[in-house]
């Protein structure tokens, strides 16, 4: 398994990657600077909070989830996590399958967030090392490809992806 460098250019099939901004903040003080408004969600309905608590990527990958209508942000804390994508095609098709021969990892480093595309394929993300946790934001809403009740879809052809 290669694991990509996070950058704009890399991730953006994925999504957009919201990192370390360049220029002139928006606003400012005393040890502080804020950067507000650097993207936008466009939720239709309340967006959910979540909080992983993940271990060590396992030895392989079987399945990923997406959401067709909605797009999700994640955000890395205190540790890098490693997160398998694959590309958001066939967004009407509930038989659509994630694909190993364009899937990529990526590594997402502590104080990184990642806003993940309208169906884009995606696993959970876990530690490089040890434990750690992440947050991710949602809408709450039913997705065009209903798969909430079941969101772990497996390859295509049943592969897997080898991550050691």
């Amino acid at each position: 398994m290669e694991i990509v460098e996070l950058t704009d250019a890399s991730f953006g099939p994925y999504g957009r990657v919201l990192d370390n901004l360049d220029g002139a903040p928006t606003k400012s003080g005393e040890g502080w600077k804020c950067y507000s408004q650097v993207d936008f969600l466009m939720p239709k309905a309340p967006m959910g909070i979540g909080i992983v608590y993940c271990s060590e990527i396992p030895d392989e990958i079987k399945a990923m989830e997406r959401h067709v209508s909605r797009e999700e942000m994640l955000w890395a804390t205190t540790e890098d996590i490693l997160m398998c994508v694959d590309l958001p095609i066939h967004l009407g098709d509930a038989a659509a399958r994630p694909n190993v021969e364009t899937a990529k990892v990526f590594r997402i480093r502590a104080g990184q967030a990642v806003i993940i595309s309208r169906g884009t394929w995606h696993s959970p993300a876990f530690a490089v090392k040890g434990n750690t946790k992440y947050y991710f934001l949602v809408e709450s809403a039913k997705d065009l490809v209903d798969q909430d009740a079941a969101p772990w879809i497996p390859f295509k052809d049943d592969c897997t992806i080898k991550t050691r």
